[in-house]
Parts: C-alpha cells; sequence; structure tokens
C-alpha cells in the first residue's frame, strides 16, 4: 500500500513536472517535431523615377533551403544535394554554415537554380528530406551603369549589417543594400517585413500539408526626384571625358526644394552586375580600376573648386564690408607677396574693374586683394555657412565625405605649419588647403539662386508603404531646411547679377548661354599636383532661368582644362533638357581663361 501511494505520488509529482513546469516548452518541441515554418522573404521595395519610370524591381528565381535539424538527423545529406546542383561538397558546406541562424529556420543553400537543377531536386524528393525548392524574389534593375552610384546596389548582409540593421529582420544569407539608396537611409523601407508557411511534417521530414501561411508585406515604394531621361543627358554629356581618360560629375537640383534632378558619377558601374551577387573576376577590375569607379565622385570626392568658390568671397566681402558693387580694383596682371608675385589667370591683367567685372571675368587680382582684407577665419566662416566643411546629409550610402575648410587652427593642428599670406590669397581663389564635393558646391549655389535658403539634398521624393492587405499608403517627403542664410538680399542679390554677367555680358562662362533664358553661373580651374605633374580640374556650377531658378548644375571634370571651356557646354546641355530648350548641333567655344 506504501508502495502503490508512493509510486503515484512520484507519478503525479512528474506529470505535474512535465506539463506544467515545462509543459510549454515541450509542447513547442512536438510541434517543432510535427511542423516545420518556413520564412517567407518579402519583395524589395521598388525605386521609381520622377515620372514614374521602374528603374529597379523584384523578380522571382528558384531558391533551395534545407531543415537544419535533418543536416544533423542524416550526415550525408548536404553531400547528396551538392552532387545533385553539381556544387562541390565543401562550399555548400561552408554557406550551410554561414547562413545558420538556429535549429529549425531553414537554411538557404543556393539561389538563382536553375530549371534543371530544380527539376533534379524534385524527382529525388523523397531522399532528401527537409528540402524545400521554390521561388524567392530577388534584387533586378532595369537601368545601367549611368544610374550605378544613385541606385547603389545588394549584396549578402555582412556580420556588421546583421548586427547594425537587426531591427530590420535581416538573418544570415540575407541579401541587404550596400551603396547609394539601396544601402541608404532607406534600406529598411526597401526590405519590407517576412511572411511565413507552417507545413506538417512527418518523422522523417516529409511534409504532408500546408496547416496556414502569412504572406510577406512588400518593400515601400520609393518615388525619387531624379528623372531617368535628365540622368541620361548627364550621363551622355560626360561620356567623352571619361574616353579620353578623365572621371568627372554632374549634379543638378532643384533650388526651391533642395530636390536632386540628376547626379551622374564617370566611371561608374552596372547595378545589373550585382544581381545574385558579383563574379569575383568582375568585382576585382572594379577595385582594381585606376580610376575608381566605387567612388561617387559626386558626394564621396572632395578637391579644390576654384574660382567657383569666388561667389562665397564675394558674399564674405559684401556682408563684411569689405568690398561694395562699386569698388573697383586695377588688375595689372600680378601682385606680390614680399618678393613673391600671385599672378592673375590672364597674365596682362583685366585692368580696372568693378565687383560684378571682377566675378564675370574672374579677376584673380580682385580677389586676392579682397581675400586680404577678409582674412581667413572670415572666409572660412561664410564657407560653413554655405554648407562646405560638413555632409550635407544625402539619403544614400556611399561614403559621403565633410571636405575641408581650412582656418589657421586648422594647419597647425594638422602639423601644416602657420599660416602665411599666399594661403590667405589662394583660399579666397578655391584654393589653398580647400577641398568641397560637386553636390556641396550644387548646393551652394541653390541656396544663392534662391535667395539664401540653404535645404538638405535628398532624393526621395515620395514613400509608398504597403500591409499585408495590400493597402497602400503614400507619404510625401517634405524638404528640409538646413539653414536661413544671414546675409542681406541686397548682397544676395548683387551676387547674383554678377553671376548672370558670367554667362550673359561676356564672362568667362558665355559657353552655357541658352537661347531665350537668362543663366547665371561660375567658371572655375583648380590647380592640383599629381604624380604627372599639375592638372587643371574644370568646374561650372550655373542655374537657370536666373529670373525664377527651376534648376542648378555642378559638373566636374577631372583634369578637364578650363571649366568655362569644358564644364559649361555640359551644363549648358544638361539645363536645356530640363528646360525643353532646343539647341543648335554646335555651340561657340568657352573660355580657356578660368
Amino acid at each position: 500500500m506504501v508502495g502503490a501511494i508512493v509510486a503515484s505520488s512520484i507519478l503525479v509529482a512528474r506529470l505535474w513536472y512535465l506539463q506544467i513546469v515545462h509543459g510549454e516548452e515541450l509542447l513547442r518541441s512536438s510541434e517543432a517535431n510535427r511542423t516545420r515554418v518556413v520564412r517567407r522573404v518579402p519583395p524589395r521595395g521598388v525605386i521609381l523615377d520622377a515620372r514614374g519610370r521602374v528603374l529597379a524591381t523584384s523578380r522571382p528565381r528558384i531558391t533551395v533551403r534545407v531543415a537544419p535539424e535533418e543536416v544533423n538527423k542524416h550526415p550525408e545529406l548536404l553531400r547528396r544535394v551538392a552532387e545533385l546542383l553539381g556544387t562541390p561538397y565543401e562550399e555548400l558546406r561552408q554557406r550551410y554554415e554561414e547562413n545558420r541562424t538556429d535549429a529549425y529556420q531553414p537554411v538557404q543553400l543556393a539561389a538563382d537554380v536553375t530549371m534543371e537543377q530544380a527539376t533534379r531536386l524534385e524527382e529525388h524528393r523523397h531522399s532528401l528530406p527537409g528540402l524545400t525548392v521554390g521561388p524567392e524574389p530577388t534584387r533586378t534593375y532595369l537601368v545601367g551603369e549611368a544610374f550605378g552610384h544613385v541606385l547603389g546596389y545588394v549584396g549578402k548582409c555582412s556580420e556588421r549589417d546583421l548586427k547594425e540593421r537587426a531591427e530590420a529582420g535581416y538573418l544570415p544569407g540575407d541579401i541587404c543594400g550596400k551603396a547609394g539608396l539601396e544601402g541608404g537611409p532607406y534600406d529598411k523601407e526597401l526590405r519590407g517585413k517576412d511572411g511565413s508557411v507552417t507545413y506538417e511534417v512527418d518523422a522523417l521530414g516529409r511534409v504532408y500539408g500546408e496547416l496556414g501561411s502569412r504572406d510577406p508585406v512588400p518593400g515601400a515604394t520609393l518615388r525619387l526626384s531624379l528623372r531617368a531621361d535628365l540622368q541620361a543627358v548627364a550621363y551622355e554629356q560626360l561620356a567623352p571625358y571619361l574616353r579620353q581618360g578623365h572621371a568627372g560629375a554632374v549634379v543638378a537640383m532643384e533650388p526651391s526644394t533642395g530636390a536632386v534632378l540628376a547626379m551622374v558619377s564617370l566611371p561608374s558601374y552596372d547595378p545589373r552586375h550585382f544581381e545574385g551577387g558579383i563574379p569575383r573576376k568582375r568585382w576585382r577590375a572594379l577595385q582594381s580600376n585606376p580610376l575608381r569607379p566605387l567612388i561617387n565622385r559626386a558626394t564621396a570626392m572632395a578637391v579644390a573648386p576654384g574660382s567657383v568658390f569666388k561667389v562665397v568671397t564675394a558674399l564674405a566681402g559684401l556682408e563684411r564690408r569689405q568690398t561694395s558693387i562699386y569698388d573697383g580694383t586695377y588688375c595689372s596682371g600680378v601682385i606680390y607677396l614680399g618678393k613673391w608675385p600671385k599672378r592673375c589667370h590672364r597674365r596682362s591683367g583685366h585692368g580696372r574693374v568693378d565687383f560684378t567685372e571682377a566675378l564675370a571675368k574672374s579677376c584673380d587680382v580682385f580677389f586676392y586683394r579682397l581675400g586680404q582684407r577678409l582674412g581667413p577665419d572670415n572666409l572660412a566662416r561664410y564657407a560653413r555657412l554655405m554648407g562646405f566643411g560638413k555632409k550635407t546629409g544625402l539619403d544614400i550610402a556611399g561614403g559621403e565625405t565633410a571636405g575641408i575648410v581650412p582656418d589657421p587652427q586648422w594647419k597647425r593642428k594638422r602639423g601644416y605649419g602657420q599660416w602665411v599670406g599666399g594661403d590667405t590669397v589662394d583660399y579666397a581663389i578655391g584654393q589653398a588647403m580647400l577641398a568641397v564635393t560637386p553636390l556641396q558646391v550644387c548646393n551652394a549655389v541653390c541656396a544663392i539662386a534662391n535667395g539664401g535658403t540653404l535645404y538638405q539634398p535628398h532624393l526621395v521624393r515620395e514613400i509608398i508603404r504597403h500591409d499585408r492587405s495590400g493597402k497602400a499608403t503614400a507619404e510625401a517627403v517634405r524638404p528640409k531646411v538646413l539653414r536661413r542664410l544671414p546675409f542681406s538680399q541686397r548682397n544676395i542679390a548683387a551676387v547674383q547679377r554678377a553671376m548672370e554677367a558670367v554667362v550673359q555680358r561676356g564672362g568667362t562662362g558665355t559657353a552655357a548661354a541658352l537661347p531665350g533664358v537668362r543663366v547665371a553661373g561660375k567658371t572655375g580651374t583648380a590647380q592640383r599636383r599629381t604624380r604627372e605633374g599639375m592638372v587643371n580640374d574644370a568646374w561650372f556650377a550655373a542655374y537657370a532661368p536666373a529670373d525664377s531658378p527651376r534648376i542648378a548644375v555642378c559638373v566636374f571634370i577631372e583634369a578637364g582644362g578650363h571649366g568655362g571651356e569644358v564644364a559649361a557646354p555640359v551644363a549648358r546641355a544638361v539645363m536645356a533638357h530640363y528646360l525643353n530648350i532646343r539647341l543648335e548641333a554646335t555651340v561657340g567655344a568657352g573660355s580657356t581663361e578660368d
């Protein structure tokens, strides 16, 4: 009797322990043994241009996954799958180990398998427990090299990606954005949300039937401010210079909002080559190319802007009352810093020039002297107010650089010695240690064009989000003001008139003139030392129409020559296309003076 009571007590205690203490855990284990939850990856969001043209979308691909518990039960399973796929076993095993997350989640073994491979696997399904073969969405691009740095590309998530983007739901083996819009702040929006399918399986892991499913949520659709047709024109205009060995960039923006209308960097890469993983040979070719096609020259490469910077010096001079629109200077072609000559780009000199003529003709002597009166600290202060020396915050990934706005303290801290008079006069004409990006220049010109508002540049104009029911909700991306420039409207207007004279009244930018439209701009030719010797980087920045700006453009061509001769015609073509202006087949030669 006592033995029976003891035995019953032990039995009750054991039942209590199993059902109450570990009941939930054992239920999950039981369910896991009879069910398998297969994750459904959502299609990545569509990217559209301003007019609705599809730039990037998703396509189905056949993917092979395996349940890890079946791999544990059947040591030969992976070897058998490798044979049927025609893949080296060690490669497949390594892929399995890298992509495994837990004991239950199916692991991706292969993607983009052929119909022949998929059929072969299906024919042997009875001997491949835990294997699933089926379609999953993958990224595809409908445009090429002209859009490389804007769109960016996707690739397999690294350990760093998984750590930094954990809240987005990425798992080992997933594909995530790596550069451009794909890898920028909208990567999480583009990704979407996982769905799932729950299957009933037997003890051998064979699927009996489907118990339920949850649809994935597609990634958000991004509508850009960028126009594909304008992007193509900018690319076509730069391409001839690339064939001559000159890299470069074009940025076009809407002055009233900061929206990017076009952004091209050459050399570039074709995002289509990254679909399904870029071949190692092609990746090595991109990395070893001396012109560095993976670098977005519009945002991630800062160099001296040359005389384009004179608009900042001019504004600083007016604001600090170190010059006026009536100020006159005689340019003999040279000034002396002690015994050292500093020459104007026109060696014979410009004669007597006033403020407007000095900017229109890009007279170095006028700006040397203005720079001396302002000093380096004032030049630095106004450069920073115009957005230089700081990242713009453009909504893409790709290593945007802040550039350099130097001052005496900056030079001293970096061990470059004391600031000297030659630094100041070079600074005033956009040389010395100053370094900026084409995007920064274009944004500063937008602020002058619109009367003093510095916007944060942005590519995305609208986000269209989806829910599991298929309902879509659109959200407009509002322009973000970085700063209202503390300049008088009279001084901004004076610089606007002088920039118009650059193009319209015999200045250095006449090659950018458009029929029937007033254009304002500024040329720049920046000297830079290379291993081969000194080269001239060509710059030109402009906006049009001058009286009601709709587009601002910055063109930069490495070692291209004179800005007025080389860069201005490129800007002209871009502005003409945007404003629907028909151009003659040929235009007059641009200025070789600056």
